[in-house]
């Protein structure tokens, strides 16, 4: 793995509830630059700071494998990226040291009582929730 021209924090949550509506809007972040380095293929200097929450729901598998690379051809003024995910191919193509496991209350207290993380199941939540502390339903649009 490349030393990029950039800092890179990694927020991995482990199960993501992502059907959250709080995450909607924060979803859309970084999708300009997404489009820019995938599909425009377009230098942008402007580019300084990027943050974005679950980009995998925008990318295919090699694109995720690409976005380090794509970031520093594209993005040469960028200076910080953080992200939080869940994606493998984002978290394999991180250094261990850029990439730090975040949990909720709600992950650690039901852990302990379920007796470790609750694999693939018929019943039962299969998610946590999410650590990006948006609630967006105390908002008032006028």
């Amino acid at each position: 793995m490349n030393q990029y021209p950039f800092t890179i924090k990694l927020l991995v949550q482990r199960r993501p509830h992502m059907r959250d509506d709080n995450l909607e809007m924060v979803m859309h972040m970084g999708t300009r630059v997404l489009r820019q380095i995938f599909d425009e293929m377009r230098v942008d200097p402007t580019v300084e700071h990027l943050a974005m929450y679950f980009p995998e729901r925008w990318m295919n598998i090699v694109e995720e494998r690409s976005l380090w690379d794509r970031l520093a051809k594209y993005c040469p003024n960028l200076k910080s990226v953080e992200i939080m995910t869940q994606s493998v191919y984002i978290i394999q193509c991180t250094r261990a040291e850029n990439i730090l496991i975040v949990a909720s209350d709600d992950e650690i207290t039901r852990k302990k009582a379920e007796g470790g993380l609750t694999q693939e199941s018929t019943e039962g939540r299969l998610w946590y929730k999410n650590v990006h502390g948006f609630d967006f339903s105390k908002l008032t649009v006028m």
